[in-house]
């Protein structure tokens, strides 16, 4: 029998913030965190090596409000950024949120509210890139089994829309995976929800305003061969320990690891130190790896019908000369 607890509305909540060359948007970010109707929180804002201002405004925010502290390091990436939170978070439970979002005033009140000791709580993003699915899911609050976490996949993908327990994170050694350039925040959930035994628990507002107007400061390098096959593994180890090999998440898992590959393969399209054979010879290297062709390329929908038509049937010299020539097509165009 699960005894679910709820949120002492007194806990601390620690919101860690990984902050790279965000300047521009950091005022808004810090300001609605600062703004939370609950507020009893710790507010880390980690500078992972700015090259502009924001230090100075990380530290201009911890004058201004004793909740807020301020990491400095080295630019390590996004995932070392938020590890180094966790390392120093004290809060009972935690949440994330990037520089270049904001938040509504009662995202953690309401997260906190809906919470229930083993289970997931997570809310809704607002992006004006995707609709919500309001007119689906008519009540506010509706749960759903860990096994089924990939039927959403645009929620489950994100870190900022999830209240977390600590004590889950410290007792099963959950970290960000820093060999990932891409994918390292799904990861981490994924890891997440293979350590609680309980439920998710889907809150249909939306909290969290994801901002796709702007440059994304935290924005990735492309993943190397490796680490999209390191990802194929970590999200396919984590879907045979749930139980979830049905056909929809195995065809979510598949469009999620192609897009990574045809992130690699467009990364190397461009490179201007490699030759039109050395280009076409990592491709077909991509095509014979176990992970891509394990995947079902029907899944795609991204790309000209040409291109879709390659990937599809995994014709990866024949899509990368598509793409080389695509690009000097472009060229010539801007140059003209």
């Amino acid at each position: 029998v699960c005894i679910f607890v709820r949120l002492d509305m007194d806990e601390l909540i620690s919101i860690i913030v990984p902050v790279y060359n965000a300047e521009k948007t950091l005022r808004r970010c810090v300001r609605s965190l600062m703004g939370q109707t609950y507020r009893n929180l710790e507010i880390i804002l980690v500078n992972d090596g700015s090259k502009d201002g924001s230090l100075g405004l990380c530290r201009k925010f911890a004058g201004e409000d004793a909740r807020i502290r301020v990491i400095d390091q080295p630019n390590g990436g996004v995932s070392s950024a938020r590890n180094a939170g966790l390392d120093a978070a004290t809060g009972k439970f935690v949440m994330f949120c990037d520089s270049d979002d904001w938040t509504e005033p009662d995202w953690c009140a309401a997260m906190g509210e809906n919470y229930e000791e083993g289970n997931l709580t997570i809310c809704e993003i607002d992006r004006d890139d995707i609709p919500l699915e309001k007119a689906e899911h008519p009540q506010i609050l509706e749960t759903a089994q860990r096994k089924d976490f990939l039927h959403r996949p645009l929620l489950m993908c994100a870190l900022y829309n999830k209240f977390f327990a600590r004590n889950v994170i410290e007792d099963n050694h959950l970290r960000f995976p820093e060999q990932l350039s891409l994918g390292e925040d799904f990861a981490f959930v994924l890891s997440y929800v293979c350590a609680i035994g309980g439920n998710l628990r889907y809150l249909h507002r939306a909290l969290y305003h994801y901002d796709t107007t702007g440059e994304n400061t935290l924005s990735r390098k492309a993943p190397s061969l490796e680490q999209c096959d390191c990802f194929y593994q970590m999200v396919t180890a984590s879907m045979e320990k749930l139980g979830a090999m049905d056909a929809e998440s195995v065809a979510t898992r598949d469009r999620f690891v192609l897009s990574h590959f045809e992130r690699l393969l467009t990364s190397i399209s461009r490179r201007e130190d490699l030759s039109c054979w050395d280009k076409m010879a990592l491709a077909g290297k991509i095509g014979k790896m176990e992970s891509f062709a394990s995947c079902r390329g029907d899944v795609i929908s991204w790309g000209s019908p040409v291109y879709q038509w390659l990937f599809r049937k995994k014709c990866m010299r024949l899509t990368m000369l598509f793409l080389i020539l695509r690009c000097k097509l472009r060229d010539q165009k801007a140059s003209a």
